[in-house]
């Protein structure tokens, strides 16, 4: 008998296999089951209490009193987002420019943020930890944290982390980094999410174990996105994953201008590059942009009623 990782990679794989084949209730059928053997649970009510306490405790008040913390360098860029809303892509057309360096997705900051007590566990109150970091502290986080990446390259005036989940710690960006760039990669909110659930990801996802969790949790994500776009008005550069596949030059400019850098040509070539992706999107970003992905839920529109009804207004039916 399979044991559960066994029985997920192996519905996983004929999920896959079906989907392929345009066999699409019979492929969403696998990969239900390949979420359920996973037993993972997501307690969407803690991290509902977490987005409120970040809310509560990041506000323009908050950043206003704190003008000239952390260090002004302009090196650090953060691609965030939902996972599978294109950070992947945005990234290689980042790092396809001769001064930018793509460091792929970096843990560090939320090993900072655990350090300082930012961290999911302790819902209840951010207040204590967040407000005791002095202006020192903030400069000794920033100047470790910069050196950290200046490590991965010496040379390069901007250095990119694609951690997509680094959405939760842009008040922790802020207060470290006043001057680093944010891209913010938006997709479809359904599209995003079924292309979420058909893929295989680690229990640090287990948002992704059922459509209804899956949709709430977009919503959660939503809400803080809103927020910090109040905190750091345009500030934050949102990049449409459809705007980037339906004119991929258009956008890639907006993109390398929001950098603050010259326009370089490499940047189309983006699929040409040599360099590590070690993420699921792996053999997506080895070839141009497609456009087949843009409204590929309605391959799936019956057997995601649950996760339609979970997203409620951000569902565009």
């Amino acid at each position: 008998k399979l044991d559960s990782e066994g029985a997920q990679h192996l519905h996983d794989a004929a999920g896959k296999v079906l989907n392929d084949l345009k066999r699409y209730e019979e492929a969403f059928d696998h990969f239900n089951k390949a979420k359920q053997a996973s037993g993972h649970q997501f307690d969407i009510d803690l991290y509902r209490r977490w987005i409120d306490s970040l809310i509560e405790t990041f506000t323009p008040a908050f950043f206003a009193a704190r003008a000239g913390y952390g260090n002004p360098s302009e090196v650090p860029v953060f691609v965030v987002g939902m996972p599978r809303s294109g950070t992947t892509l945005t990234e290689q057309i980042c790092a396809s420019h001769p001064d930018i360096h793509g460091a792929g997705e970096l843990s560090k900051l939320r090993r900072v943020a655990n350090a300082i007590g930012l961290k999911t566990s302790s819902a209840g109150d951010l207040n204590q930890p967040v407000m005791s970091i002095t202006e020192d502290l903030s400069r000794t986080l920033a100047d470790e944290h910069l050196s950290y990446l200046r490590e991965r390259a010496p040379a390069a005036l901007r250095v990119v982390d694609k951690m997509p989940h680094n959405f939760e710690m842009i008040g922790l960006i802020g207060l470290l980094f006043p001057n680093a760039r944010i891209i913010h990669c938006r997709r479809d909110a359904i599209d995003n999410c079924v292309s979420c659930f058909v893929q295989n990801f680690s229990e640090g996802h287990s948002y992704n174990t059922d459509l209804k969790t899956l949709g709430l949790y977009y919503r959660e994500y939503d809400r803080l996105m809103r927020h910090w776009n109040k905190v750091f008005p345009g500030l934050i550069f949102e990049n449409r994953y459809e705007t980037l596949v339906e004119d991929q030059e258009a956008q890639s400019r907006r993109i390398i201008d929001y950098l603050g850098l010259p326009w370089d040509d490499a940047c189309l070539r983006f699929f040409d590059r040599d360099g590590s992706v070690n993420t699921l999107s792996r053999w997506q970003v080895r070839q141009p942009i497609y456009k087949s992905s843009v409204k590929r839920w309605k391959n799936y529109e019956n057997e995601i009623q649950p996760l339609i009804q979970s997203l409620g207004d951000l569902a565009d039916t």
